[in-house]
C-alpha cells in the first residue's frame, strides 16, 4: 500500500514509522526543509520538500498511484483543501484529515452522517475527506473509557460485553508467582491473559510464563468484571464520585461533558462512541489558570465547580480538599505539566490519577512517578489513521506496550486464508494469538485451537508491531 503523508511533524513521522515498519510505501511532505533534512536519514522512505496543499506537489508525489492521503500540517485548513484538491481528480483515493479545530470538525462529522446515503450510500463529508480525525476527541474518548471502569488501568472495548483490561499485579495479589497454568485454580479467576508487560519489555505469554509483582497484564474480560479483576490483581479501582479535572480546555470539557448526562452530544455519542457511564450526581471541580476558560466552563456546565488557580498550590489543594478526592484527570495543554500534577496530587491523597501525555514514550516516566494512567494523545490519532489505513478488513488498531504490540481487530474475508479453517490450521501460534471471536449473528467466543473461523467473523488478536503476516490469513494485509 502507497500512502503520501502531508506534514512532518511529530504525528506525521510517527504515523511514518509505524507504516514503513508494516512494510508500506511512504512518500512524507512538508513545507520546511530543515525539518526535510533532519529527517530525511531517519526514515526509510521518500522525503520531499514542498507546500503539499497543490495539485501539482501531490502529482509530484506521485497521488496518482497512490492508495491513501493523510494530511497531517499544523493548518486544519490545508489538511481539509488538499483533501479536497485530491478528491477533486482522484475521488477514490482514501483521505484522512487530522482537524484540531471542533467547531469544524462537529460540522463535518455532523455533516457526514445527515448525507451519508447521498454519496453511495458512502459515509463521507461534504470536503470529499473519508475520516476526520481530532486529536482532543480522541483523547477524551480514551480518557472517558478508563474513568467507566474505575481508573484502574486502561480500557479497550471489544464489543458484546468483553474489553481488554491493562492492570499492575500488586504485591498481596493471589496471581503473584503464579504461572498462566496456575490461574485456573485461583479463586475467581476465569479471564484470559493476553500478555505481560515485563521490566525487559512485552511478552504474548505461554502456559509457563511466571506473572511477578511490578509486571502489568492485559486481560480480556467481561467489562461488567473489571472492578473485581482489578481487586484480584491488588490494583483497586476507585469510584470517581469526587473528580478534579485540572484544565478546562476541550478535553476538560468533554471529560465533564461524559459525567453529565444532560449535556451529552448526539453526534459525538453516536459517531465516536462517547457511551461512557454517566455518573450524573458525581462531584465535579474544574481547576484552571486561565480565567477566560473558567468563564467559558461555568456558563457551559451548570452543578459543577470552577476554580481558577493552579491545581498543584498548597492553598487550593487545602480549600477544594483534592487530597480526598477519588479522582484526578490532568488534561492541560502542557503534556510534561499534566504529568507532574497528576503525581503531586497523587502524593498529596488523590486516590487515582489521569494524565494526558504527547506520546506513549514517556509512560515508563508515567509508571515511576506513580501516574495510574497516561493517555497519549499523539499515539492515539495514529492508531485511528492506521486503523483506516489497514483496509476495509480491520476494524481498529491499538498501540500497547509503548508502541511494542498492536491489538487488531479485523474480520475474515470470503476467500482468505482462514476463511472455513480452524485456528490450529492456520498455525498462527508464534506470530499472533487470537484473543476473541465474534460471529455474525452476534454469538462471541473465546477461541481455542478448534474454533473455525467463517467469512463476516471478527476476530481481535494481538501481535508484535510491525508484523502483519498473520493479518493476512485473514485477508487484511
Amino acid at each position: 500500500m502507497k500512502t503520501i503523508i502531508v506534514g512532518a511533524g511529530f504525528t506525521g513521522v510517527l504515523l511514518a514509522r509505524k507504516l514503513v515498519k508494516d512494510g508500506h510505501k511512504v512518500v512524507l511532505v512538508d513545507s520546511d526543509p530543515e525539518r526535510v533534512r533532519e529527517i530525511g536519514g531517519q526514515l526509510d522512505c521518500a522525503v520531499m520538500c514542498s507546500e503539499g496543499n497543490s495539485l501539482e506537489a501531490l502529482e509530484n508525489a506521485g497521488i496518482a498511484s497512490a492508495d491513501a492521503l493523510v494530511t497531517v500540517t499544523p493548518s486544519d485548513e490545508i489538511n481539509m483543501i488538499t483533501c479536497t484538491l485530491a478528491d477533486a481528480v482522484h475521488p477514490k483515493l482514501l483521505k484522512i484529515a487530522r482537524v484540531r479545530n471542533y467547531s469544524y470538525f462537529m460540522d463535518t462529522v455532523s455533516a457526514a452522517r445527515k448525507y451519508a446515503d447521498v454519496v453511495s450510500g458512502e459515509r463521507r463529508t461534504p470536503f470529499g475527506i473519508d475520516w476526520i480525525v481530532n486529536p482532543e476527541v480522541e483523547a477524551a474518548a480514551a480518557i472517558g473509557r478508563a474513568i467507566a471502569y474505575g481508573a484502574v488501568g486502561e480500557v479497550i472495548e471489544l464489543g458484546s460485553g468483553y474489553g481488554i483490561a491493562s492492570l499492575p499485579i500488586g504485591r498481596h495479589s493471589p496471581l503473584n508467582g503464579k504461572s498462566l497454568s496456575q490461574l485456573q485454580a485461583v479463586d475467581g479467576w476465569h479471564h484470559l491473559v493476553a500478555y505481560v508487560e515485563t521490566q525487559d519489555g512485552p511478552v504474548l505469554p505461554s502456559g509457563s510464563s511466571v506473572l511477578v509483582k511490578g509486571n502489568k497484564i492485559g486481560v480480556l474480560t467481561r467489562l461488567s468484571e473489571i472492578q473485581a479483576l482489578a481487586k484480584l490483581c491488588d490494583a483497586p479501582g476507585g469510584t470517581s464520585e469526587r473528580m478534579a479535572v485540572v484544565g478546562a480546555g476541550r478535553v476538560g470539557s468533554l471529560v465533564v461533558m461524559g459525567r453529565k448526562p444532560d449535556m451529552r452530544n448526539p453526534d459525538l455519542d453516536k459517531t465516536l462512541g462517547f457511551g461512557w457511564k454517566a455518573g450524573g450526581k458525581d462531584e465535579i471541580v474544574v481547576i484552571d489558570e486561565d480565567l477566560d476558560r473558567c468563564r467559558a466552563m461555568v456558563r457551559q456546565f451548570a452543578g459543577i465547580r470552577v476554580v481558577c488557580g493552579n491545581a498543584t498550590d498548597d492553598n487550593i489543594i487545602r480549600e477544594e480538599r483534592l487530597d480526598r478526592f477519588d479522582l484526578v484527570v490532568a488534561v492541560s495543554e502542557n503534556p510534561e505539566r499534566n504529568l507532574v500534577t497528576a503525581a503531586h496530587l497523587k502524593g498529596k491523597g488523590a486516590t487515582k490519577t489521569i494524565a494526558l501525555t504527547s506520546g506513549s514514550s514517556i509512560s515508563g516516566l508515567a509508571e515511576k512517578m506513580d501516574v495510574d494512567i497516561s493517555i497519549p494523545i499523539r499515539d492515539t490519532v495514529v492508531d485511528n489513521i492506521i486503523g483506516h489505513l489497514r483496509g476495509s478488513a480491520v476494524k481498529s488498531v491499538h498501540t500497547l506496550c509503548r508502541g511494542r504490540l498492536e491489538l487488531v481487530e479485523c474480520v475474515a474475508e470470503k476467500g482468505s486464508e482462514a476463511d472455513g479453517r480452524t485456528l490450529g490450521e492456520l498455525g498462527i501460534a508464534g506470530r499472533a494469538t487470537v484473543l476473541f471471536v465474534r460471529h455474525p449473528d452476534g454469538k462471541s467466543a473465546i477461541p481455542n485451537g478448534d474454533t473455525a473461523i467463517c467469512a463476516g467473523d471478527k476476530v481481535v488478536l494481538i501481535k508484535p508491531a510491525g508484523n502483519t503476516d498473520a493479518l493476512g490469513l485473514f485477508g487484511a494485509e
